[in-house]
């Protein structure tokens, strides 16, 4: 089951909105991004170790995680990703493995074209097409700078927001 399951877990994060973050610290503007995370990609993962739980439909890749799709990288030490299974509608007697949930935790780092998120957590909700990033939220796009304890985006109604205590944002012209 270890082919099925890491196949999963790239599945995830090919289908996944790894390519779907933020695009404008100013505005946070997904737009370009959620039409980038329904574009197939290749997707590379390095972690130093990867445990698949496939009764609870995990993988997990725990230690130094790297995951690039096209010019977006996911860094953090635990990345989660959970799926489920269901009829493949090209072969009714095959399994089609999706991806449903990602989970990264430990000074997760997520750097993208233009820009750099960072936060201790990092949640997405594949199916929703949600993001959150929790613990210290910041968002780096040139000079201009976002700074909250979370960021939400959903990348479907194109809606950010930066919530928790205050919000900093510090933004320059022309980045």
């Amino acid at each position: 089951m270890i082919c099925r399951a890491s196949l999963a877990a790239i599945a995830v994060l090919a289908g996944l909105a790894l390519g779907g973050l933020p695009a404008s610290a100013q505005t946070v503007d997904t737009s370009t991004a959620a039409t980038e995370s329904k574009t197939p990609r290749n997707v590379d993962i390095e972690a130093d170790t990867m445990e698949i739980l496939d009764e609870q439909k995990k993988a997990i890749f725990k230690g130094n995680v790297k995951a690039k799709r096209g010019d977006v990288t996911l860094n953090a030490e635990l990345l989660t990703v959970t799926y489920e299974e269901q009829p493949d509608p090209k072969n009714k007697d095959e399994k089609k493995t999706e991806v449903t949930l990602l989970d990264a935790e430990g000074s997760v780092v997520i750097v993208t074209a233009k820009q750099t998120v960072t936060g201790k957590t990092a949640h997405m909700d594949v199916k929703a097409n949600k993001l959150w990033v929790k613990g210290g939220a910041k968002v780096v796009q040139g000079k201009t700078v976002m700074n909250g304890e979370q960021l939400f985006v959903d990348l479907k109604t194109n809606k950010s927001e930066m919530t928790g205590g205050r919000v900093k944002g510090s933004f320059v012209p022309g980045q």
